[in-house]
């Protein structure tokens, strides 16, 4: 009651919020500053009230309070104490008011001197109100019709500490996207089109360097922990968080450019609302249950897809309708002088950032789009790999100049510089050859980023950019070289381990030392030595509550320039015995069994059921003899074995028959046999070779810290502006 009462007046106060900064906007002398207070600390009011609800839900949570239904649902009694806190934002009503947490605090800091205009907070309470309102028909406090005395726990899967903090650095980046909207909205209503550029850009930056974070955070725990080999797969989810990040880039570019070029304003306002609208939108398609079937980690509809898709609709569609009414407003004027511009770079760039934005929205909306005419389908890795790395080609070219050039008409690079620019070029064609990555446009990625990347240091060096983008456009540098190499250039293979025999596997020497089981019976490890030095790896199998395989941490022997990736086989046919042919009247001994086929028989041909197909067996040990029939079963043009007992012991399941050859194929199994001890334990797995993948989570740090090195800049730079007084737009 404390916590769904707290939502309720939460979203009271905050619509009364938004009402009080909306009369302070509209209103021009008289009453506006009351007006404003008072909307100001109605914010705050609600900002204290949401607190309430998510310290009370981690009350519940920490408490064991299973009755309630979210409780219940995510955690258990025995769950450790870091994922019960990451318990909080394990499902979907946690993960909204987690969402609403970071936007209420960010809220807050917008009411802080210097605050924002009361037009913006109108917008900013309205946006908030619309996540009460989900939080209200999707609420973490529904109580059970029973109460439990234990919960069913958090999905294996979801106990790592990287799944720890990457849902609330996402959710960082979604909340801090609705600043910028908020801005712009408030910047096309009052027709003060630059004044809010300044503020909004620390925003921008932040979001830009969160929501990267919170993607390679993802990233990396799908390599360390899911077992299939990658870091990215194309999966709807994954790009729901992709394409507001590119929009973000984007965006960020042209706030730079809009600093100098009034014209670029209009392209500002039109990233902001994409931005915005694009978390909305990657928000309701993973939360929908519409890509269900093509995303292994999306969410089921669990009643609140269709306010999500009305909540899309409405923001973009009243966004654009505005953007449009007040086009005409707006400033205009060239955004470049001439192609040997910074001006151009940055325009270029941003529209590169788009364009891939733009693909990859085409792509994980193809199953929405294909649903409509009754035929849902999706796109595969290929359409994305193919369509990005012409884009890849672009991107490193634009980051190789940039660099170089300055603001307005400029002269080009030196010839000296020219020379040293393709000296890294070709270095980088070279280290493409040594990585056999022979095919062009991957040469010449590799080639152009080594470029890329030696532009930006002697940029960042002199001076002609700041250090911040140096990192970041470094760490993109450095992350397509690790991408092409890692992914092109990745070799596996599937091997079957014998314990304690060495092996040469992709140029590695591997042991297989054997299986133990995991601390507190949580699963059971299998180790390995790999390298030289005989480094230990040791791959982890996590059980679930009923004791079944639910997870799969795949052993990394982790080097400088590669990672050896060792990743067990599921062995769900370990307790399978062998199959065995046997032809029709011909008695078949296995260990110390006779099997005789004897014949088949018909069943199901009249059309009153199932057609099923039985092969009569005698089995004879030990001076018994029983005659078993397994059978297979034609369902719905689905081929069934069934599996049979013969003697309490001997299981017989069928495979496949052959009546025109009069033989049938069985797995036979001894129950009773005893376990051969003296046995080697052997071991199927597939071990990639990884060149260069370091590369890639280098770059994705640099990404990260460069963009938030930079929304700290930006920050400073507009608190110092202030403090000596200019008005915001004084210098945009």
């Amino acid at each position: 009651m404390i916590g769904y009462g707290a939502i309720v007046l939460a979203l009271l106060v905050t619509m009364t919020a938004a009402v009080c900064s909306g009369a302070a906007g509209m209103v021009r002398k008289a009453g506006r500053q009351s007006w404003e207070q008072n909307g100001r600390v109605c914010y705050q009011i609600s900002a204290g009230l949401i607190g309430i609800a998510a310290v009370y839900l981690l009350y519940l949570i920490l408490g064991n309070r299973f009755e309630y239904a979210y409780v219940f649902g995510y955690t258990s009694r025995d769950l450790p104490l870091a994922y019960k806190f990451s318990a909080f934002w394990a499902g979907q009503e946690g993960s909204f008011l987690l969402w609403l947490v970071f936007h209420a605090v960010f809220g807050l800091l917008l009411t802080r001197k210097p605050a924002a205009p009361a037009g913006t907070m109108a917008v900013y309470s309205l946006l908030q109100a619309v996540l009460l309102i989900m939080l209200l028909v999707k609420s973490p406090f529904m109580m059970l019709a029973e109460p439990r005395l234990d919960g069913a726990g958090l999905n294996p899967l979801l106990q790592d500490p990287w799944m720890v903090i990457h849902p609330p650095v996402l959710f960082l980046g979604y909340a801090a996207l609705a600043v910028p909207f908020a801005y712009a909205i408030d910047g096309m209503l009052t027709g003060k089109h630059q004044e809010w550029l300044r503020p909004a850009a620390p925003w921008a930056l932040f979001a830009l360097s969160t929501l990267g974070a919170g993607m390679f955070i993802g990233g990396f725990w799908a390599y360390k922990v899911l077992g299939w080999g990658g870091y990215w797969a194309w999966d709807p989810v994954e790009n729901s968080s992709l394409v507001p990040w590119l929009a973000a880039g984007a965006l960020v570019h042209l706030l730079f450019l809009a600093k100098v070029r009034p014209g670029a304003v209009k392209a500002v306002y039109a990233g902001v609302i994409c931005s915005f609208s694009l978390v909305l939108y990657g928000t309701f398609l993973t939360r929908s249950g519409i890509l269900s079937d093509f995303s292994t980690h999306s969410f089921a509809d669990e009643g609140v897809g269709g306010l999500l898709g009305l909540t899309v609709l409405v923001v973009a569609f009243l966004a654009f309708a505005l953007y449009i009414a007040k086009l005409p407003g707006m400033p205009s004027g060239e955004l470049y002088p001439g192609l040997a511009s910074r001006e151009f770079t940055l325009a270029l760039t941003a529209l590169l950032l788009a364009f891939f934005g733009i693909l990859v929205f085409v792509g994980m909306s193809t199953p929405l789009v294909t649903m409509a005419f009754g035929s849902p389908k999706s796109v595969g890795s290929a359409f994305y790999n193919n369509a990005a790395l012409p884009l890849a080609v672009a991107m490193a070219a634009a980051l190789t100049a940039g660099p170089l050039l300055g603001w307005g008409r400029t002269q080009t690079g030196s010839r000296k510089q020219y020379i040293w620019l393709a000296l890294f070029f070709l270095g980088g064609l070279l280290l493409a050859g040594s990585l056999t990555l022979y095919r062009p446009l991957i040469m010449l990625t590799v080639g152009l980023a080594c470029a890329a990347t030696a532009a930006n240091v002697y940029g960042a060096y002199t001076r002609k950019i700041s250090v911040a983008a140096g990192f970041s456009h470094i760490g993109v540098t450095v992350m397509l070289v690790g991408i092409m190499a890692s992914g092109a250039g990745s070799q596996s293979a599937v091997v079957t381990l014998i314990q304690g025999q060495s092996q040469t596997i992709l140029g590695e020497r591997v042991i297989f030392a054997g299986t133990e089981p995991a601390a507190g019976g949580a699963g059971f490890h299998h180790t390995f030595h790999a390298g030289l030095d005989k480094t230990e790896v040791r791959s982890l199998t996590k059980l679930n509550s009923q004791g079944a395989p639910a997870a799969r941490e795949p052993g990394i022997y982790r080097t400088l320039l590669a990672d050896m990736y060792i990743a067990p086989i599921p062995q769900e046919d370990a307790d399978h015995g062998p199959e065995l042919t046997l032809v029709k009247g011909q008695p078949f001994t296995q260990e110390g069994v006779d099997l005789t086929f004897i014949k088949f028989n018909m069943a199901g041909m009249d059309g009153s059921g199932d057609v099923r197909v039985q092969a009569i067996i005698e089995v004879a040990a030990g001076g018994q003899t029983q005659e078993v029939r397994p059978e297979l079963t034609n369902r719905n043009g689905y081929i069934v074995g069934s599996t049979v007992k013969a003697l309490d012991r001997y299981v017989l399941h069928i495979t496949g028959l052959k009546p025109g050859e009069g033989k049938v194929t069985v797995e036979f199994k001894d129950e009773k046999a005893a376990p051969q001890a003296a046995e080697l334990e052997k071991l199927e797995v597939e071990i990639s070779r990884k060149p260069l993948i370091n590369l890639v989570w280098l770059g994705a740090a640099l990404i990260t810290a460069g963009a938030g090195w930079a929304a700290f800049n930006a920050l400073a730079g507009y608190n110092r502006q202030v403090n000596r007084g200019q008005g915001p737009a004084a210098r945009t």
